[in-house]
């Protein structure tokens, strides 16, 4: 599965009004690069590679890196989905 999340931006709102009159640019969109793969497992990719695999341990998510599943390494253990794929992702670049 493949999610598009709009970027934030912080910006004035006196600015926007002051800018009305351009033409409106439509939101950047980031790419949220997780599969679910089985009921407690995610595959996390980048750029068309995968970096690594989420477990769901109880209330815990495993963040594994490596591209197979069954070499794959423990980096993190964290309590939030989106900060063990933001986990796989940073260990990338």
């Amino acid at each position: 599965m493949v999610m598009e999340a709009p970027l934030t931006s912080r910006g004035s709102t006196k600015k926007a009004a002051a800018n009305a009159s351009l033409p409106v640019t439509p939101p950047a969109f980031t790419e949220i690069p997780w599969t679910r793969i089985d009921l407690d497992l995610y595959e996390v990719a980048r750029d068309g590679y995968i970096v690594g695999y989420v477990e769901v341990v109880g209330a815990v998510f495993v963040a594994l890196g490596g591209s197979r599943y069954d070499r794959a390494v423990e980096v993190s253990q964290n309590v939030t989905f989106h900060a063990a794929v933001d986990a796989l992702l940073r260990r990338v670049l």
